[in-house]
């Protein structure tokens, strides 16, 4: 009885040794006799005891790695720091274990060299305005390398860009003569643009004066035209007389009319002019 309850003990013990059970977020590497033998999903596993063992514990979710600091030296000669964000999950435990010892240090390391070797490419203006498409650069780079260590790096980032002093210093000076060029070439435009107003508003007057001096030169050739027609009769030198009659007294008319008038002077002219129109009237 003692036998049969001993072996129901080891035959428990080794169901429990054999049993595991893997949590949703980790993989469990198992070997047996010291090599790599299967890798167990998340859920519940058997396994040989003393014959396999658990190796390592892989976590598959995404790792996070937000403190990786490095100095660069830019394609136009600049160094700066470097603050970089990277996330990565381990797609195959088994090349994850036994390819590499330590697998943060080998993210660090790869994003360390290629970050180098992608931002060493360009100049310092483009890293702080284009941080977009090296991303991208980068996130490409480091998936192909991630690949041969069973990793899969998800996401790059240049999360800050730090500037010693001197480079801030010629940064802030290239900035102000930029807004000074800019500002000129404002200036400037705005100079062009008032004279090229002024210009346009001298023509429309010079046309408007233009158009008026054309207007009584045409009314004036129509007078003269019908003048020249009333000229061809047999009483042209009665009417042209006549003519210059009116218009001599119109004026005294006007001279009499204004407030400033106190004593005018009739020439000969006029008074003659007053005659001769009353003998024509009288003719008629």
């Amino acid at each position: 009885m003692e036998l049969i309850l001993a072996l129901v003990v080891v035959l428990v013990l080794v169901v429990l040794l054999g049993l595991k059970i893997v949590p949703q977020s980790e993989n469990y590497v198992v070997t047996r006799l010291g090599a790599y033998h299967r890798t167990l999903d998340a859920g519940v596993n058997v396994i040989v005891p003393f014959l396999d063992r658990v190796h390592s514990k892989v976590p598959v979710n995404d790792q996070v790695l937000n403190d990786i600091s490095l100095e660069v030296v830019s394609a136009d000669n600049v160094v700066f720091g470097a603050q970089l964000l990277v996330v990565y999950r381990i797609d195959n435990p088994e090349a994850a274990v036994f390819r590499v010892n330590r697998i943060d240090e080998l993210v660090i390391g790869l994003v360390q060299s290629l970050v180098r070797s992608e931002l060493g490419k360009v100049e310092l203006d483009a890293v702080q305005s284009d941080r977009g498409s090296l991303n991208v650069a980068l996130l490409e780079a480091l998936e192909d390398a991630g690949k041969t260590y069973g990793i899969r790096i998800s996401r790059s980032e240049i999360t800050d860009v730090k500037l010693n002093e001197t480079t801030q210093k010629a940064m802030a000076e290239v900035l102000a003569a930029e807004r000074e060029r800019r500002a000129a070439i404002t200036r400037a435009e705005g100079q062009r643009r008032a004279a090229e107003l002024a210009a346009d508003a001298e023509l429309y007057e010079a046309q408007r004066r233009a158009d008026a001096i054309r207007a009584i030169a045409d009314a004036n050739a129509s007078a003269n035209r019908a003048i020249s027609a009333s000229l061809e009769g047999d009483n042209a030198r009665e009417a042209l007389t006549f003519q210059t009659a009116r218009m001599q007294v119109e004026a005294l008319e006007g001279l009499a009319k204004s407030d400033n008038a106190k004593l005018i002077m009739l020439p000969g002219g006029p008074s003659n002019s007053f005659r001769e129109a009353a003998a024509i009237l009288k003719e008629m």
